[in-house]
């Protein structure tokens, strides 16, 4: 479904071959990215509003109290009207470049555009209006030789005998991929945007880049957080390497961060919410990681595949007993076959486990998981609360997103399925 996931995919199915040419050479397979430039002027004065635009390729999506956002990899914001959940109808789309991460608060969506984060007022929803913007907030800009900005990459596998005490081999060793610029000199992984590289709700989902709390947005990118302040200036105030690598998905619980990376999950105070603090650090297996503190619990899910963003073998929902916020202890790892996002809805923890289904746990007891039962037919990668119908509960698959109201006995019917 993602062009851009498909990439992060290949990326790591690759051969790392063969043939040594002549003494100080080798032929090896690899991905080259080579920058693809635009003016940034003309990008940010891009046309917000145009209600004309179909959904080709969702990302992220948001649900509110009366309307749905569903991201538009790369383009922008899809707003939909779901005043009837049974009949949600597309009324407008936001045109922001570069955009894959956002979030909401009252109204205003919180937008990544390529280097710059916006504040976009969609109170009226088919006249949004950009209100702020907070330049450069991901990395520096880098220019080409008639001072376009670097504004994404095309991706292509080659063939090539390099020499094996080159920078680019160093480069294809640790990554398998080599990014290039105008001059086919090498960038940096580090100089490249994460922003570059992008679903929830407002019981938010599990799978989050960006998070507000008190009056700051946290941003995570591969290995920083960037923190801006969003009182009457909008201003990046901080950027703070982290512990852990790869960044995945980030979300605030009390006066804490949680921060779950490819091989941990990170634990920040933000009493001074300008400058967080590290306080815990759970290790675990390499493998996608959201995160979902609620309660007294936080859930994990450990989710691996071979030739995936996320290889090897391990497929797992993680329970922590954090009724200690100093010293979180593992409760319980609960075998899954491949799960996402995930919400607890009225006692019910839903797990999605993409294409393998839906599984449902009983979570009166926090700490105490009970499996209820597993719905292979409904295909989901992430599930999301309806933040003002507790009786209803939000699926989204690769073929669209469906709203099902919950029985008490916790059957699920379906009201509509908005098909992209």
């Amino acid at each position: 479904m993602k062009k851009f996931s498909l990439v992060l995919s290949l990326l790591l199915f690759f051969i790392f071959s063969a043939c040594v040419k002549d003494t100080g050479t080798i032929e090896v397979t690899y991905f080259e990215a080579t920058a693809v430039y635009g003016n940034l002027d003309e990008i940010r004065s891009t046309v917000l509003n145009d209600s004309t635009r179909d959904i080709v390729n969702p990302g992220k999506i948001y649900v509110g109290h009366d309307y749905i956002l569903i991201g538009e990899e790369g383009k922008g914001i899809h707003v939909i009207d779901n005043k009837d959940p049974q009949n949600p109808s597309h009324i407008n789309f936001l045109n922001i470049p570069g955009n894959r991460e956002f979030v909401v608060s009252e109204n205003i969506i919180y937008a990544e555009s390529y280097y710059d984060v916006i504040k976009v007022d969609i109170n009226e929803r088919t006249n949004a209006k950009i209100i702020s913007r907070a330049e450069y907030v991901f990395a520096d800009v880098i220019l080409n030789d008639v001072g376009d900005a670097v504004v994404g990459f095309d991706f292509t596998e080659v063939t090539k005998v390099v020499d094996d005490n080159s920078d680019i081999f160093h480069e294809i060793k640790a990554n398998n991929l080599v990014y290039l610029d105008f001059a086919k000199k090498i960038i940096p992984q580090s100089a490249v945007p994460s922003s570059f590289a992008g679903n929830s709700s407002s019981a938010s989902g599990t799978v989050n880049r960006l998070s507000l709390f008190n009056d700051y947005l946290y941003i995570i990118g591969r290995s920083d957080l960037n923190i801006i302040s969003n009182h009457d200036d909008f201003n990046l105030i901080n950027k703070i390497s982290m512990l852990g690598t790869e960044m995945e998905t980030i979300f605030p619980y009390e006066n804490k961060i949680f921060i779950g990376t490819r091989t941990s999950m990170e634990i920040y105070d933000v009493s001074n919410p300008e400058d967080p603090t590290h306080e815990f650090t759970f290790d675990h297996a390499t493998s996608c990681d959201p995160v979902l503190p609620v309660d007294e619990a936080v859930y994990i899910t450990l989710r691996t595949a071979d030739f995936s963003p996320c290889p090897g073998n391990i497929n797992a929902l993680i329970v922590l007993d954090i009724s200690n916020l100093a010293t979180p202890k593992e409760v319980e790892e609960i075998e899954m076959q491949s799960p996402y996002g995930m919400s607890k809805i009225n006692g019910v923890l839903y797990v999605g486990e993409g294409e393998n289904g839906l599984t449902l746990f009983d979570a009166t007891n926090p700490i105490g998981l009970t499996k209820i039962e597993h719905l292979s037919e409904v295909k989901a990668f992430d599930v999301m609360a309806h933040p003002s119908n507790n009786n209803m509960v939000l699926i989204a698959s690769k073929e669209g997103l469906s709203q099902f109201t919950v029985s008490q006995n916790k059957t699920l019917k379906m009201e509509s399925n908005f098909a992209y």
